[in-house]
């Protein structure tokens, strides 16, 4: 067994061997040495075969003796000053390697449980068979005195329930977008429109934000990430068969965060299923040249680009008051915001802000996909349709008009 011999480990000019023997039994901890590895240093040092166990008793037995008269001895040792200080500093440098290495080991789980969700993800998908890109049946010419925006908020896919006015489940989540395109389609060709955009306002998973989620979870959030991303890509993908689109994902909700049980809503806001989720609709249609994937990593929002209008799409978890809302979010991106789509509320409605040239400043609060949930409808008494919204814009007057697609 050889030991590394740093300076520390060497004896000082006139240092007993007493002095030697207290001064390197301090440093033990901190150099990480076992009782065998000391008596080497020691039996080297001094010219001797001692076990272990005799150096660890003839510590014990000086650190006592040391410790029980350790003030009268500093006081009139001043050397002994010294090796007090000593030890405090070796003490320090022990608790700075043990907090070092705790956030290490903290790290180290933290990153293996996220590379191990995100694994069970990538094999999930793997299992899926990509689909087959739908070539258009018409090509109108695009008519630009018109922009339609259809919004999608609150899918909560997984969810399982069933009330009163309403009844979920990933089969009925399915048959609602299938329903919901066979309303589009006559919708594209009564108006005759050859491009629309859509904007996804998150929430796309029910997600486990508490226990009792776990109960009115029909299955696991992973799969049912990957079924919730399948079927808007192929949703998507159908559509497109009819008209040109402008696909827009929100980054960022509640529902979908990554939150281990106990920690703090947005604690970890960077941790959400919407990343992942975008990525796949992107990954599976970017052969189909018909829709435009856009995605804005790392943020809470996303922009949609509509005229000269400054518009924004946003989840909404993260705003406190309706009323004020446009004006917050145009000072905190110092510039005038004229449109907001956001979900999280389960209704629709429309909140005026200001005017502003030919048109007004709007907060646009869209529909819920999934309806009413036992929450809303047994606790707080409130409940709307399940429904999509269709948003009108003019490039002069702005927002002219809402479609609504009722969808249960």
């Amino acid at each position: 067994m050889v030991i590394n011999m740093d300076d520390n480990l060497k004896r000082m000019q006139g240092e007993s061997d007493n002095e030697y023997f207290y001064r390197v039994c301090q440093m033990k901890d901190s150099l990480g040495f076992t009782w065998p590895q000391m008596a080497q240093i020691f039996n080297d040092e001094f010219g001797c075969n001692k076990t272990e166990s005799a150096y660890r008793k003839t510590w014990a037995a000086f650190k006592n003796v040391f410790e029980a008269n350790s003030d009268k001895i500093i006081g009139e040792d001043k050397y002994l000053e010294e090796i007090k200080k000593a030890k405090y500093e070796l003490e320090k440098e022990r608790q700075k390697l043990y907090a070092t290495k705790v956030e290490a080991n903290r790290s180290l789980r933290f990153d293996s449980r996220e590379e191990l969700f995100y694994e069970n993800i990538r094999d999930a998908i793997q299992t899926l068979t990509m689909p087959k890109v739908i070539a258009g049946n018409s090509d109108y010419l695009i008519d630009y005195s018109r922009e339609y925006v259809l919004t999608i908020a609150d899918i909560q896919a997984g969810a399982n329930f069933e009330i009163e006015t309403n009844e979920y489940s990933l089969s009925i989540c399915e048959e609602r977008f299938n329903k919901l395109l066979d309303m589009l389609v006559e919708y594209i060709q009564f108006n005759n429109i050859s491009k629309f955009y859509i904007v996804e306002l998150a929430d796309t998973i029910q997600g486990i934000l508490r226990l009792t989620d776990l109960k009115l979870n029909e299955v696991p959030v992973v799969e049912a990430t990957v079924t919730v991303a399948r079927l808007i890509a192929n949703f998507l993908n159908e559509l497109s068969a009819y008209c040109y689109i402008d696909y827009y994902h929100t980054p960022t909700s509640n529902h979908s965060q990554s939150r281990p049980i106990g920690s703090k809503a947005n604690e970890l806001v960077h941790e959400d299923m919407e990343y992942v989720i975008g990525h796949y609709i992107a990954d599976m249609l970017k052969y189909n040249t018909r829709v435009s994937v856009h995605l804005n990593d790392g943020y809470d929002y996303i922009e949609v680009p509509i005229y000269n209008f400054n518009v924004m799409a946003m989840h909404g978890h993260t705003i406190k008051n309706l009323e004020t809302a446009l004006k917050d979010l145009s000072v905190k991106h110092r510039k005038l915001i004229d449109y907001v789509f956001i979900g999280h509320f389960h209704n629709d409605r429309i909140i005026s802000g200001n005017e502003h040239d030919s048109h007004d400043t709007e907060l646009l609060v869209c529909p819920s996909f999934q309806g009413t949930d036992p929450y809303a409808f047994n606790k707080l008494g409130k409940s709307s349709k399940a429904a999509c919204k269709m948003f009108i814009f003019d490039k002069k007057y702005g927002c002219v008009g809402t479609e609504k697609f009722i969808l249960n």
